[in-house]
């Protein structure tokens, strides 16, 4: 008894469906925890930043204020900045992942939407068929 050709599309339907629900489970949700991470990390080195040059620029005036050698006024906006710098870095990074990641995930996101929507078509379409031939 071999297959008919509307018994190969229900099958075929059927591994679009299991294909595009294996690329959302296995690629595009994991790729979605990622950037969320991303964004809370990226979130807290924000934060941080404001407090530590918040910290700094304290520190400097109290220096100031109590007239302090321009050895140690220089030492700490010398140690802010370095400190600042590191996180600049932190923004590119993260801007730089965001940028070339969304792109990617929105084309899998309409792929996903398109292999779904297809293998439910053939699968409705084998189904019907296959009750077609039965009532005849």
């Amino acid at each position: 008894m071999g297959l008919k050709i509307y018994q190969l599309g229900e099958l075929f339907g059927i591994f679009l469906l299991l294909g595009s629900t294996a690329m959302q489970m296995f690629y595009l949700d994991p790729l979605k925890r990622e950037i969320e991470w991303r964004l809370a990390a990226f979130s807290t080195q924000q934060s941080a930043q404001v407090q530590i040059k918040a910290i700094y620029d304290n520190r400097i005036e109290v220096l100031q204020a109590v007239n302090a050698p321009p050895e140690k006024i220089a030492g700490a906006q010398a140690a802010r900045d370095e400190t600042l710098s590191r996180f600049k870095t932190s923004d590119a990074d993260i801007s730089d992942f965001m940028i070339a990641k969304e792109g990617v995930e929105d084309n899998l996101q309409y792929i996903v939407l398109a292999l779904f929507a297809f293998g439910t078509l053939l699968a409705g379409f084998g189904r019907a068929m296959e009750m077609r031939s039965h009532r005849s």
